[in-house]
């Protein structure tokens, strides 16, 4: 069996993104220029600041100065990395989101179908589970009792790291990718730390996940390939759970 990817993770909040632009290509000065709402300018400086540690971390260029990684959106819309000034030729897959004021990125030294999404827990209508889960994602998350929101909230971010990882977002029916989580009793030993889930995709595939809950959010990640998460966020985080 081949060893698993290595996918660096990092989670950023909007404090720590340093002020000005020093730290921003000029590419990605003039997007933020562009855009004249103040909080679609510091979400997207916010995952930003992500991305490039995650970039960073994944091709062991912790010492290269952030304004020497550039991120921008490919067609698509989804996040690529690129370093224009240095002699990096390897392929680096990235992929990153944001939720009510922290981003969440991972990133693989590899050519890699990547996708992660972080989510703020919340109340999730009858009539969205109904609109974008398929019949076995349905009747789980009727199942969860106190917990059902929290289980249509993973499902949900799961669903869109899926997604992102396939680079067709929204643009997919959600319910043409299904949700498992792995772990049972289903929110294993201690949600606070990652726990697995497993997305069918089209084509008969199934891409490998993990989740946690942790400061109210949902996290999540899947790819295409056994992968190993490495980095500060990937360890084991101890406290109060969200379901405790």
């Amino acid at each position: 069996m081949t060893e698993p990817i290595q996918v660096h993770l990092v989670r950023a909040a909007a404090p720590d993104v340093p002020a000005g632009e020093a730290w921003l290509t000029p590419t990605e000065a003039g997007v933020v220029t562009s855009l004249h709402v103040p909080q679609r300018a510091s979400d997207w400086r916010l995952g930003r600041w992500a991305a490039k540690r995650a970039v960073a971390a994944a091709l062991a260029l912790e010492h290269l100065p952030p304004e020497r990684i550039e991120v921008l959106a490919a067609p698509g819309g989804a996040p690529v990395a690129r370093i224009p000034s240095e002699p990096w030729k390897g392929p680096v897959s990235l992929s990153l989101s944001h939720s009510g004021g922290v981003a969440f990125a991972t990133a693989a030294a590899a050519d890699l179908e990547l996708g992660c999404d972080v989510e703020t827990i919340e109340t999730r209508s009858d009539a969205f589970v109904a609109d974008y889960f398929t019949e076995a994602e349905r009747t789980w998350i009727r199942g969860g009792g106190s917990l059902r929101h929290v289980r249509a909230n993973l499902m949900w971010s799961a669903k869109e790291s899926a997604l992102k990882a396939l680079r067709e977002g929204l643009r997919l029916d959600t319910r043409t990718v299904q949700v498992r989580v792995q772990s049972g009793p289903w929110a294993g030993p201690d949600p606070s730390t990652w726990q697995h889930l497993v997305v069918g995709v089209p084509g008969g595939r199934a891409f490998e996940g993990f989740w946690r809950i942790q400061d109210g959010r949902v996290w999540t990640l899947v790819a295409a390939e056994r992968i190993a998460l490495a980095g500060v966020c990937a360890e084991p985080i101890a406290g109060r759970s969200l379901l405790d």
